[in-house]
């Protein structure tokens, strides 16, 4: 299996396996919580039920101590009682009583004197039927509201104001059943509230008891209960927004290894490629961009290309030079040869013509200076040719770069006419440890041809010598002018011995400042970028460390 699909299903393997485990313990985590606070909130709603009616009976203790004080009912019992005519008015009162229940809004309204003596009751049948019950509920704690647990548990409260002269007074007794009260409480709170001891088993319920407790010590559990159907939909939007985020978390784990896989394969696909290129001489850099280990690669393996193809050229260079050196040597010696002879045949020709021999009148002397003029050439081309074969080892010396190149920029200073000779120094170039007469020799000859290229523009031709440091271990010294260019069929053979577009050159000069550069540690090389166009750039790079030992 190839290093994407592994890398796909690694990720996708540790990506839901993580987010399956995190799901599993998020939804643990939140039907816990959920159903904790489930619960808590019946168990509040039963204490705020309990709460409730414990301040409502405190409101009707307080509304019934009122009503002692300053009420109208309770005024006229005592009054009539003072009169005697109590008896006479009895069904009078009794009426009363109905209106002040409605008026209080109590279930149960009872108004008797202190011996028991029920003066009036609303409704009938509701409260205790001998006197001795009615004096046991009229004496009763009068500051605190307490519990009927009866059938009919209801909140009680009572109050009595005392008679003139310390006689028998009046008391006025409240009831509130619990029932209606715990209803109507239960649907503001969304609960169910019921009052019995005995609980619901229901697994679909969810309840909670309390007491209702007075004063006295008496109470009446309280129960709450609620469906769990809302905790049921909220644990179900609990598992759906689980189960959404998890198969979101798993598309992007699994959009994200895809990426990254991508992101690997493809340099290390492309690497692969231009691998297999390397022994033919085609691969190109693959420019990786980034950081990390792979982008490390892709320049580490740029970095090997530019090496390698340096390497060949230096190889190719050197065999050239080579077999043109062997070149040179046959040729200058099959050329020297017949020099001698030719040139004593054409002397001794010369003075027979000067006795005046009638035979060689008129013929051999333009054949002499004919002949004369090219042994003549052949004797400089071979002389040239020689010294590329015979070049002497370089004798190198500490010297500073833009002093000799501005030596050598004002010795062509006088020859360059119209044409703007300048150099430009990027910050402060080392010295370099160099033979300075083949280094001049190098300078010599680009700034020469880079002269010869716009000599035809005159005062717009413009040749540059730029001089700066390349890295910390070489300096470079760049000749650039806005001559013609160079022709692209001469791009491939410019450092070829014999390469030439001069009528007057031999085409060893490149050649030469080549193998000087070379022999140097250096290169020497033309800006292919710019064959074709206006133009010409070259670059001669020198070792600081000056030239390697040659034998």
């Amino acid at each position: 299996m190839r290093l994407a699909p592994q890398l796909v299903l690694a990720f996708g393997f540790v990506a839901a396996s993580s987010v399956a485990g995190l799901g599993l313990a998020l939804r643990w985590e939140r039907h816990e919580s959920e159903t904790q606070r489930f619960e808590q909130e019946v168990r509040s709603a039963c204490d705020r039920v309990v709460a409730e009616l414990g301040r409502q009976g405190e409101s009707d203790r307080k509304l019934i101590g009122g009503a002692c004080q300053a009420g109208e009912l309770v005024d006229r019992a005592l009054i009539w009682m003072q009169a005697g005519t109590l008896d006479d008015r009895r069904l009078a009162l009794s009426r009363l009583v109905p209106e002040e229940r409605q008026a209080f809004d109590f279930d149960e309204l009872l108004l008797a004197r202190g011996d028991g003596d029920v003066l009036g009751q609303d409704p009938l049948g509701r409260l205790p039927a001998t006197a001795a019950d009615v004096a046991k509920l009229v004496a009763g704690d009068a500051s605190h509201w307490t519990l009927r647990t009866g059938p009919e548990p209801a909140l009680v409260s009572r109050c009595r104001k005392a008679g003139p002269g310390g006689g028998p007074g009046v008391a006025l007794v409240g009831a509130r059943q619990l029932g209606p009260v715990a209803g109507r409480l239960g649907k503001t709170v969304d609960v169910k509230v019921t009052l019995a001891a005995t609980s619901i088993d229901a697994p679909e319920v969810a309840q909670h008891s309390c007491l209702l407790t007075d004063a006295a010590g008496a109470s009446i559990p309280v129960v709450v209960s609620k469906p769990k159907d809302a905790l049921y939909e909220t644990l179900a939007r609990v598992d759906r927004a689980v189960v959404v985020a998890g198969l979101a978390a798993a598309l992007l784990a699994l959009v994200l290894a895809v990426a990254l896989a991508r992101y690997i394969r493809g340099p290390i696909a492309e690497l692969a490629i231009e691998a297999r290129k390397v022994v033919s001489g085609q691969a190109r850099p693959l420019r990786v961009h980034g950081t990390g280990e792979i982008a490390e690669l892709g320049r580490a393996f740029d970095t090997m290309l530019v090496d390698l193809d340096a390497t060949r050229q230096r190889l190719a260079a050197t065999s050239r030079i080579a077999a043109w050196r062997e070149v040179a040597r046959r040729v200058a010696h099959e050329v020297k040869n017949p020099l001698a002879p030719i040139q004593a045949a054409v002397e001794t020709l010369r003075r027979l013509r000067a006795r005046q021999d009638p035979q060689f009148d008129g013929y051999f002397d333009e054949a002499t200076r004919t002949v004369l003029d090219e042994v003549h050439r052949i004797s400089s081309i071979v002389t040239e040719f020689t010294r590329f074969a015979r070049l002497p080892a370089p004798r190198p010396q500490q010297m500073d770069v833009v002093e000799l190149v501005r030596q050598v920029v004002g010795l062509h200073a006088t020859e360059a006419g119209g044409v703007r000779l300048r150099v430009a120094v990027q910050g402060t170039p080392p010295p370099v440890r160099a033979d300075r007469d083949q280094v001049v020799q190098v300078l010599t000859n680009l700034v020469q041809n880079a002269l010869d290229a716009v000599k035809d523009q005159g005062q717009a031709g413009e040749v540059e010598i730029a001089v700066a440091a390349d890295g910390p271990a070489r300096v470079a010294v760049t000749v650039r002018d806005n001559g013609p260019g160079i022709a692209p069929e001469m791009a491939s053979r410019l450092f070829e011995p014999y390469a030439t577009t001069k009528a007057h050159g031999t085409g060893l000069g490149l050649a030469i400042a080549q193998r000087i550069a070379i022999e140097h540690g250096g290169e020497l090389s033309c800006d292919e970028g710019r064959v074709g166009t206006r133009g010409a750039t070259f670059r001669l790079l020198l070792s600081v460390d000056g030239p390697p030992v040659i034998t």
